[in-house]
Protein backbone atom coordinates (compact mmCIF):
# COMPACT_ATOMS: atom_id res chain seq x y z
CA UNK A 1 0.00 0.00 0.00
CA UNK A 2 1.13 3.31 -1.15
CA UNK A 3 0.50 6.44 1.12
CA UNK A 4 0.15 9.01 -0.59
CA UNK A 5 2.20 12.60 0.51
CA UNK A 6 -0.46 15.80 -0.33
CA UNK A 7 -0.08 18.80 1.37
CA UNK A 8 -2.75 19.96 3.47
CA UNK A 9 -3.08 23.39 4.20
CA UNK A 10 -1.30 27.08 3.48
CA UNK A 11 2.47 27.67 3.26
CA UNK A 12 3.88 30.26 5.72
CA UNK A 13 4.35 32.67 2.30
CA UNK A 14 0.86 32.72 1.36
CA UNK A 15 -0.34 33.46 5.22
CA UNK A 16 1.48 36.56 5.03
CA UNK A 17 0.78 37.65 1.35
CA UNK A 18 -2.69 37.20 3.09
CA UNK A 19 -2.11 38.77 6.08
CA UNK A 20 -0.49 41.30 4.22
CA UNK A 21 -3.46 42.14 2.08
CA UNK A 22 -5.68 42.66 5.76
CA UNK A 23 -3.55 44.82 6.96
CA UNK A 24 -3.10 47.57 4.32
CA UNK A 25 -7.17 46.73 3.93
CA UNK A 26 -7.36 47.42 7.47
CA UNK A 27 -5.41 50.82 7.18
CA UNK A 28 -7.58 52.41 4.12
CA UNK A 29 -10.22 51.68 6.20
CA UNK A 30 -8.94 53.36 9.01
CA UNK A 31 -8.38 56.69 7.16
CA UNK A 32 -11.68 56.62 5.68
CA UNK A 33 -13.69 56.23 8.91
CA UNK A 34 -11.33 58.84 11.04
CA UNK A 35 -12.41 61.28 7.99
CA UNK A 36 -15.75 60.49 7.84
CA UNK A 37 -15.99 61.07 11.90
CA UNK A 38 -14.10 64.11 11.46
CA UNK A 39 -17.09 64.98 8.66
CA UNK A 40 -19.48 64.37 11.04
CA UNK A 41 -18.37 66.45 13.63
CA UNK A 42 -18.26 69.16 11.66
CA UNK A 43 -21.91 68.22 10.60
CA UNK A 44 -23.38 67.87 14.00
CA UNK A 45 -21.94 71.38 15.27
CA UNK A 46 -23.04 73.60 11.80
CA UNK A 47 -26.72 71.23 12.44
CA UNK A 48 -26.63 72.45 16.47
CA UNK A 49 -26.10 76.12 15.55
CA UNK A 50 -28.49 76.16 13.04
CA UNK A 51 -31.10 74.62 14.60
CA UNK A 52 -30.52 76.27 17.92
CA UNK A 53 -30.78 79.45 15.99
CA UNK A 54 -34.34 78.52 14.38
CA UNK A 55 -35.32 77.28 17.75
CA UNK A 56 -34.84 80.36 19.74
CA UNK A 57 -36.51 82.51 16.63
CA UNK A 58 -39.92 79.43 16.72
CA UNK A 59 -39.50 79.97 20.53
CA UNK A 60 -39.64 83.94 20.28
CA UNK A 61 -42.09 84.07 18.01
CA UNK A 62 -44.64 81.41 19.29
CA UNK A 63 -44.07 82.86 23.19
CA UNK A 64 -43.80 86.37 22.61
CA UNK A 65 -41.15 87.13 24.16
CA UNK A 66 -37.54 87.69 23.24
CA UNK A 67 -35.68 84.73 23.12
CA UNK A 68 -31.17 85.86 23.64
CA UNK A 69 -28.51 83.70 21.82
CA UNK A 70 -24.87 84.16 22.97
CA UNK A 71 -22.32 82.77 21.39
CA UNK A 72 -19.23 82.41 22.64
CA UNK A 73 -15.64 80.90 21.04
CA UNK A 74 -14.56 78.42 20.37
CA UNK A 75 -18.04 76.36 20.62
CA UNK A 76 -20.91 77.33 23.44
CA UNK A 77 -24.09 78.54 22.19
CA UNK A 78 -26.60 79.72 25.22
CA UNK A 79 -30.54 80.16 24.18
CA UNK A 80 -32.18 82.34 27.22
CA UNK A 81 -35.79 82.45 27.29
CA UNK A 82 -37.49 85.37 29.11
CA UNK A 83 -41.46 85.14 29.57
CA UNK A 84 -43.71 87.79 30.95
CA UNK A 85 -46.16 85.78 32.29
CA UNK A 86 -44.29 84.99 35.11
CA UNK A 87 -42.27 81.83 33.94
CA UNK A 88 -38.50 81.76 35.05
CA UNK A 89 -35.99 82.63 32.77
CA UNK A 90 -34.62 79.30 31.15
CA UNK A 91 -31.05 78.67 29.80
CA UNK A 92 -29.85 75.63 27.51
CA UNK A 93 -26.86 75.60 26.39
CA UNK A 94 -25.06 73.30 24.17
CA UNK A 95 -21.60 72.81 23.35
CA UNK A 96 -19.66 72.15 19.85
CA UNK A 97 -17.42 68.62 19.63
CA UNK A 98 -14.16 69.51 20.95
CA UNK A 99 -12.51 69.13 17.60
CA UNK A 100 -14.81 71.75 15.94
CA UNK A 101 -15.11 75.70 16.82
CA UNK A 102 -16.29 79.30 15.36
CA UNK A 103 -13.55 79.69 13.56
CA UNK A 104 -11.72 81.12 10.34
CA UNK A 105 -10.01 79.21 8.27
CA UNK A 106 -7.55 80.00 5.88
CA UNK A 107 -8.72 80.02 2.14
CA UNK A 108 -12.13 81.01 3.11
CA UNK A 109 -13.33 83.32 0.36
CA UNK A 110 -13.11 87.03 1.28
CA UNK A 111 -13.99 90.30 -0.39
CA UNK A 112 -13.82 90.40 -3.42
CA UNK A 113 -15.29 86.79 -3.67
CA UNK A 114 -18.63 87.29 -1.99
CA UNK A 115 -19.09 86.13 1.36
CA UNK A 116 -22.48 84.05 2.67
CA UNK A 117 -25.11 86.47 1.67
CA UNK A 118 -22.28 89.03 1.22
CA UNK A 119 -22.09 89.89 5.36
CA UNK A 120 -18.57 90.80 6.76
CA UNK A 121 -15.21 90.64 5.17
CA UNK A 122 -14.24 86.79 6.18
CA UNK A 123 -12.41 87.41 9.02
CA UNK A 124 -14.54 87.28 11.89
CA UNK A 125 -15.29 83.83 13.06
CA UNK A 126 -18.45 85.30 14.96
CA UNK A 127 -19.68 88.47 13.32
CA UNK A 128 -23.35 89.75 14.03
CA UNK A 129 -24.64 93.10 14.35
CA UNK A 130 -22.97 94.10 11.21
CA UNK A 131 -25.18 97.28 10.96
CA UNK A 132 -23.35 98.76 14.17
CA UNK A 133 -19.39 97.71 12.19
CA UNK A 134 -19.47 93.68 13.31
CA UNK A 135 -18.03 91.14 15.79
CA UNK A 136 -21.30 91.04 17.65
CA UNK A 137 -21.96 87.88 19.53
CA UNK A 138 -25.60 88.26 20.92
CA UNK A 139 -28.63 88.45 18.74
CA UNK A 140 -32.12 89.15 20.38
CA UNK A 141 -34.75 87.19 18.51
CA UNK A 142 -38.05 89.25 18.82
CA UNK A 143 -41.89 88.51 18.85
CA UNK A 144 -42.21 89.26 15.13
CA UNK A 145 -39.43 86.73 14.27
CA UNK A 146 -36.82 89.43 13.00
CA UNK A 147 -33.58 89.86 15.30
CA UNK A 148 -32.01 93.27 17.15
CA UNK A 149 -28.89 93.82 18.94
CA UNK A 150 -28.35 95.06 22.50
CA UNK A 151 -29.48 98.94 21.26
CA UNK A 152 -32.78 97.86 19.29
CA UNK A 153 -30.89 97.81 15.65
CA UNK A 154 -31.62 94.95 12.51
CA UNK A 155 -28.86 92.12 13.63
CA UNK A 156 -27.70 90.87 10.57
CA UNK A 157 -24.10 88.66 10.42
CA UNK A 158 -22.68 84.97 9.99
CA UNK A 159 -20.86 82.65 11.80
CA UNK A 160 -18.23 79.97 10.49
CA UNK A 161 -17.95 76.64 12.05
CA UNK A 162 -15.16 74.31 11.13
CA UNK A 163 -12.25 72.41 12.52
CA UNK A 164 -9.22 74.48 13.17
CA UNK A 165 -7.44 74.52 10.16
CA UNK A 166 -8.69 72.79 8.12
CA UNK A 167 -10.87 74.32 4.97
CA UNK A 168 -12.51 71.06 3.86
CA UNK A 169 -15.81 70.43 5.47
CA UNK A 170 -16.33 74.31 6.65
CA UNK A 171 -19.56 75.32 7.22
CA UNK A 172 -21.07 79.00 7.64
CA UNK A 173 -24.93 80.29 8.75
CA UNK A 174 -26.00 83.60 7.91
CA UNK A 175 -29.20 85.87 9.50
CA UNK A 176 -31.02 88.54 8.10
CA UNK A 177 -32.04 90.35 11.22
CA UNK A 178 -35.39 92.56 9.52
CA UNK A 179 -36.99 89.47 8.41
CA UNK A 180 -34.72 86.40 11.13
CA UNK A 181 -34.34 84.68 7.66
CA UNK A 182 -31.59 81.75 8.95
CA UNK A 183 -29.64 80.43 6.14
CA UNK A 184 -27.00 77.64 6.34
CA UNK A 185 -24.17 77.84 3.81
CA UNK A 186 -21.32 75.10 2.50
CA UNK A 187 -18.18 75.75 0.42
CA UNK A 188 -17.83 74.28 -3.29
CA UNK A 189 -15.64 74.45 -5.89
CA UNK A 190 -15.13 77.67 -8.05
CA UNK A 191 -15.30 77.62 -11.78
CA UNK A 192 -11.40 78.07 -12.06
CA UNK A 193 -10.05 77.47 -8.97
CA UNK A 194 -10.76 77.75 -5.56
CA UNK A 195 -13.77 77.65 -3.35
CA UNK A 196 -16.94 79.44 -3.07
CA UNK A 197 -19.99 79.72 -0.89
CA UNK A 198 -22.94 78.09 -2.11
Amino acid sequence: MRISKSQNGFSLTELLVTLAILMVGGAVAVVNVTGAVRGSHVETAYQNTLNQLRFARQVAIDKRTVCRVDFVAPGTISVTQAFADGTPVQTETITLPPDVQYTIVAGMPTPPTPTPDNLGNGTIAIDFDRVAGGSGTTIYFQPDGSALDAAGRSNDGVIYVARPNELTGARAITLLGTTGRIRGWRLGPKPGGGVIWE
